[in-house]
């Protein structure tokens, strides 16, 4: 069974004399604890792709079911999906509040869905993401761009997702962080029993992470890789 299933997928913007598509027909099925990698170069619609997925964007054409839920192109997430699927993006520092500490920006989605002791489940979620609980008390700006990344990480984490999608998750940190960072993901992914689609235009980081990949052009897939063929030189 498929946990993501996306059938005829369209996105197009409009700009100018004529709209733009930068989606289409597009076609993809996902299964159930698989880590999965979409790849291609800048423009491509690789991370459009993962905002519709995500509810992010919501103007979309076509048919896209994740786990028993069927979505709505314009329609937000609701109930348990605002929970079962989250979303780390590329830049941690634009995605945590520069004026609050990390323990509130971890503690807040608890408490919106009223989890009990949200600040003891913060300090232990810094701690499964390889960060001490003493960090709780700094803000943002006082952290490393790989400490940020693990922040980001640990706060989607929080709610227990079933799905995990990652856009570009290392591509701002230096190769030994970036390392760190996969590793964990890989750890976390198998304590956790999640489904993870990772976006990237690094082929190195897609072949460390994913057991399969897309690789897209033009809005389009052009073809799936396993990961033997992804590690080829």
């Amino acid at each position: 069974m498929s946990d993501v299933v996306v059938e005829s997928l369209r996105v197009g913007f409009t700009g100018g004399r004529s709209g733009h598509m930068v989606l289409d027909s597009l076609d993809l099925a996902i299964d159930a604890g698989e880590t999965f990698g979409v790849i291609g170069p800048s423009g491509c619609g690789k991370s459009t792709l993962l905002r519709v997925i995500g509810g992010v964007e919501r103007r979309w054409g076509g048919h896209i079911r994740l786990f028993e839920h069927s979505l709505a192109p314009r329609q937000r997430f609701m109930g348990s999906l605002r929970r079962t699927v989250q979303m780390v993006f590329q830049d941690p520092y634009a995605s945590l509040h520069p004026r609050h500490t990390i323990e509130r920006a971890l503690a807040e989605p608890l408490q919106v869905h009223r989890v009990p002791q949200p600040v003891r489940a913060a300090r232990e979620a810094l701690e499964e993401v390889g960060l001490p609980a003493s960090l709780a008390r700094r803000y943002p700006h006082q952290l490393s761009g790989g400490q940020r990344q693990r922040v980001a990480i640990a706060r989607a984490l929080l709610l227990k997702p079933r799905l995990l999608l990652l856009d570009e998750p290392t591509s701002a940190l230096d190769l030994s962080t970036q390392a760190g960072v996969l590793n964990l993901l890989n750890r976390l992914k198998a304590a956790h029993r999640m489904t993870l689609i990772l976006v990237s235009h690094d082929r190195g980081v897609i072949a460390h992470l994913c057991d399969r990949a897309a690789i897209m052009a033009a809005g389009r897939i052009v073809r799936l890789v396993e990961r033997s063929e992804l590690s080829e030189d």
